[in-house]
């Protein structure tokens, strides 16, 4: 399942999950061997999607490994090919002839093969979760290094003239809406063809008539339109609409929530009401699914952080699944949605790599591409703890603020510093994320005051004073069960003491916006024997969770609910 709802009524698809042909490839002999064409004996069935990491024999596989299903054709037909998910790189064979790569594991992609023939063919894919200094992440990133096809792979069948992609864009006054539907379109025929087009939501409908497409050609338009009495998407409160464009034999099916987000002072409006921010960091991962999250659990992650007495969710550190997302937009929780750069390791010469920043650039081209719709995500994430004192930060930053900007001036831009008192690419960003660790890594809690106090004196001298700032990350650790008589490291008193404590200082701050507790649940790391990172992971989990990994929760979860459940 990728979405909550059906995107398409007219265009047939269907799911390829299930169980494929599997098998490593340690040697990476398998490009050479021709694998793709001649998929070797001794290979496995694996469930898709799943990570490869949470099975027996290949819990700490790095490296290569092959997959393999069939699907059928009953007539000749024009087949997309939709990837939710694969960690990270990507080869696409279809009947032996490789048909595209892609890199990236938290982002869709898709391939397209016109007119291919009836009857059965295979489909083998030659997946790498190696990552190096010039990948995102990076080889050194707080979470485990998972491998697989951890998302849906859909098949799509489109006739001749096909609707690419539909961008709904909108202006609010008061209670109404002015709408514009950017429709692209593209055609595979092999001639000139005219298709009419239409679309529609509750209580408004459009037309632009027929449109002529030339062979081969792709054409754009845009429908436009106005809404009355419209109700808007609110914290709590979502109001969703369902928007169809049907053009010739094709349709396409997606939803949105009217609202306004923006920053005045040290406030973050929502429809122009003042949004005091709360709530956790939350990895898309579970110690028997990895990053290939089942629904279910994530309907009950959903319904967890709702008991806590959250509004917001920051997906850490990479783009989460569409079925996540569309469970926030219809549940009215908050999002802040990022690529998955995580810094903290990270050279000067990384952070000034041209492909590097190629690769982040195209990352969140397809995170905002993907997720534009959505009404619960309201922060573009450009980065986390890179190191913001650096020429080559501030580069890198005006390259991705500027990308973000250019696709989305609907939404604030973020991101998190860890030196927040020496930073400067502050004046970048609409909203400062501060991850600090007083109580945990530097210091007792009580340094997160004079933390505070230089991080403004500072902030004036960047030409950011009076930003809004959010404190990203900040908690201890806790063992589930480790409990005493008074707080000690690795405790749950400990956790809960540091995680109440600063939580005390950061809510008596009038020009603190939100707070993001690290993290929601446990998780899973990349703790090796042959490497000096992480030693503070006991159990090769991060254990800063609320909640243990199988989402039990700790004392700090009960007395961060009544926090957050209190009047501030």
């Amino acid at each position: 399942m990728i979405r909550t709802f059906q995107q398409h009524s007219l265009r047939p698809t269907r799911l390829l999950n299930g169980l494929w042909d599997f098998i490593t490839d340690p040697d990476n002999k398998g490009i050479q061997e021709g694998w793709a064409s001649q998929f070797p004996e001794g290979s496995r069935k694996h469930v898709v999607p799943s990570c490869w990491n949470n099975e027996l024999g290949t819990y700490d596989y790095i490296g290569a490994a092959w997959y393999r299903t069939y699907f059928d054709n009953v007539q000749e037909a024009n087949i997309r090919l939709v990837f939710e998910g694969i960690l990270h790189h990507a080869d696409v064979y279809v009947d032996g002839q490789h048909i595209g790569y892609h890199f990236g594991g938290f982002t869709q992609f898709s391939l397209l093969l016109p007119q291919l023939a009836q009857g059965k063919h295979e489909l083998v894919i030659r997946v790498d979760n190696t990552v190096d200094w010039q990948t995102l992440p990076t080889d050194i990133a707080d979470w485990h290094s998972y491998g697989g096809i951890i998302r849906s792979v859909e098949l799509q069948e489109l006739p001749d003239v096909y609707i690419n992609s539909m961008k709904i864009n909108y202006q609010l006054k008061d209670d109404s809406a002015d709408i514009q539907l950017q429709i692209e379109l593209h055609s595979l025929s092999k001639g000139e063809c005219r298709v009419e087009v239409s679309a529609f939501t509750e209580g408004l409908s459009l037309s632009a008539s027929y449109v002529q497409v030339a062979a081969g050609q792709a054409v754009s338009l845009t429908l436009q339109g106005s809404l009355e009495e419209i109700r808007r998407w609110e914290v709590g409160e979502p109001a969703l609409y369902t928007f169809t464009v049907q053009a010739g034999e094709d349709d396409l099916i997606d939803r949105t929530g009217f609202r306004t987000v923006e920053v005045r002072g040290n406030d973050i409006l929502l429809n122009g009401k003042k949004l005091y921010l709360q709530g956790v960091n939350r990895h898309e991962e579970h110690p028997e699914w990895g990053f290939a999250f089942p629904p279910k659990l994530m309907l009950k992650d959903l319904d967890i952080l709702t008991d806590m007495g959250c509004n917001i969710v920051r997906g850490s550190h990479y783009p989460q699944s569409q079925f996540w997302i569309d469970l926030l937009d219809e549940h009215g929780m908050l999002l802040w949605s990022e690529i998955p750069m995580w810094g903290c390791f990270m050279s000067r010469e990384t952070l000034a790599s041209p492909i590097f920043i190629e690769r982040g650039v195209k990352m969140l081209d397809e995170m905002i591409s993907r997720d534009y719709h959505h009404p619960s995500i309201i922060f573009w994430g450009a980065h986390n703890e890179i190191d913001t004192r650096t020429e080559e930060a501030l580069e890198l930053t005006r390259t991705f603020v500027g990308k973000i900007r250019s696709m989305d001036s609907s939404r604030l831009v973020t991101y998190a510093t860890m030196h927040p008192e020496q930073d400067i690419v502050l004046s970048y960003f609409d909203v400062i994320g501060i991850n600090k660790y007083y109580g945990w890594y530097e210091g007792s809690v009580d340094g997160f005051s004079r933390m505070l106090e230089n991080y403004y004196i500072h902030a004036e001298k960047q030409g950011a004073g009076g930003k809004p700032v959010i404190m990203s990350e900040f908690g201890a650790a806790g063992i589930f069960g480790d409990a005493g008589w008074e707080p000690r490291l690795f405790s749950e008193d400990y956790q809960a003491d540091v995680v109440t404590r600063a939580l005390q200082i950061f809510r008596d701050d009038p020009r603190i916006a939100g707070t993001l507790i690290w993290h929601f649940a446990d998780i899973r790391v990349d703790v090796r024997s042959d490497r000096p990172y992480f030693r503070d992971r006991a159990r090769s989990f991060n254990n800063k969770g609320l909640l243990s990994e199988y989402r039990k929760p700790k004392l700090a979860y009960r007395l961060v609910k009544e926090i957050y459940r209190s009047d501030r």
